[in-house]
Order: structure tokens, then C-alpha cells, then sequence
């Protein structure tokens, strides 16, 4: 499991390094939004902080409170656990809030080891979250989630323009996998 994990995060490396030049250009199908005076640079790359924030905005259950996190352009795509996309973030909160409405409590907690690269007015990260849930008719249940997160620096502060949140299918029993790796050696 280890190999598989490192060719992922060598994977996950390689994307981000193609992927960062390109944020600078407008997302295919997103209009730039007009600006009066030129964009200021970002004075610093967003941080794990910013990123523990955010979840602790969606941990009150309230789309409201996490909208201030997020750029508001309609063509920004943000794939979640449920619905699968929205299209804009208006139809994010929209859309979320059936989601929610299922649970009584949530907790998100990024792990400390979160990846973060920034170039210019953008950034990008990676992440894991650990989320202990609680559903409204008693039954809590705790897992680990994927987080991609594409940042834009906009009016003095770091937007969401992209996000992507996803929980790795289920491996199988644990004999399962050690025989996977000790198969990935051969």
C-alpha cells in the first residue's frame, strides 16, 4: 500500500506542477470577472489555517457561513461527495444544503500534513480531512475524505475557484490487501 501511495502523491506532484502555469489563464468557459484597477499580488500563499477555517465554516452546517470562503462566478465547477457538481457556487449552496440537512453535527479536522503550492495570484492544495459525523436520526459515522482546493487571490483575500472533495472507495477485507502488495512488487 505504501508503493501505491507514493506513486500517487509522485502523481498528485506532477499534476500540480502542470497544472499551476495553466491557472493563470481563465477556466475554460469561465469569464474573468471585470476588474477596475490591476489584481495585487498575493502578499503570501494561503496556509493549512486557512484551510482548517474553511471546514470549520462548513462545520456549522450553514452554506452561509462557508460563503465567504468562495469566489461567486457562475462557471467555477466544485465536485462534492453529494450532489456529484455544481456549477457555480450559488448552485453549490443550493445543492449542499440537502446534504447537510442529514446531519445533526459535523467535525472536519485537516490533516497537519496538507500540501500547498502557490504561484502568483493562485494556489492550490491538497489535503486529507477526517470527518466525525453525526445523522439526524442518531447514527455517527467517521472517515477520511480527499480535498483538492484551487485558490485565486481576489480583492485582498484568498477565493475558492475550484474544489473537489471525494472519499477513496472501500480497498476490501484486509487479507485483500496485503496480497495487492505483495502483488505491486512483482
Amino acid at each position: 500500500m505504501k508503493k501505491v501511495r507514493s506513486s500517487l502523491l509522485a502523481g498528485l506532484s506532477l499534476c500540480a506542477a502542470l497544472a499551476i502555469p495553466a491557472l493563470s489563464a481563465a477556466p475554460m468557459g469561465c469569464k474573468k470577472a471585470a476588474t477596475s484597477q490591476p489584481q495585487q499580488s498575493a502578499p503570501e500563499k494561503p496556509t493549512t489555517e486557512l484551510m482548517q477555517r474553511t471546514w470549520d465554516a462548513w462545520s456549522t452546517l450553514d452554506p452561509r457561513k462557508v460563503a465567504p470562503f468562495y469566489a461567486k462566478d457562475e462557471g467555477l465547477v466544485f465536485f462534492d461527495f453529494a450532489p456529484l457538481e455544481h456549477r457555480g457556487f450559488h448552485a453549490y449552496e443550493k445543492g449542499v444544503k440537502q446534504l447537510l440537512a442529514e446531519f445533526s453535527s459535523l467535525k472536519a479536522k485537516v490533516r497537519d500534513d496538507a500540501w500547498i503550492e502557490a504561484h502568483g495570484n493562485h494556489a492550490l492544495a491538497a489535503g486529507v480531512v477526517h470527518f466525525d459525523v453525526t445523522f439526524q436520526d442518531g447514527m455517527t459515522e467517521s472517515f477520511d475524505a480527499r480535498w483538492t482546493v484551487v485558490w485565486e487571490w481576489r480583492e485582498g483575500q484568498w477565493l475558492i475557484v475550484h474544489e473537489h472533495v471525494s472519499v477513496p472507495i472501500h480497498d476490501g477485507p484486509p487479507e485483500a490487501e496485503g496480497q495487492q502488495e505483495s502483488n505491486q512488487g512483482e
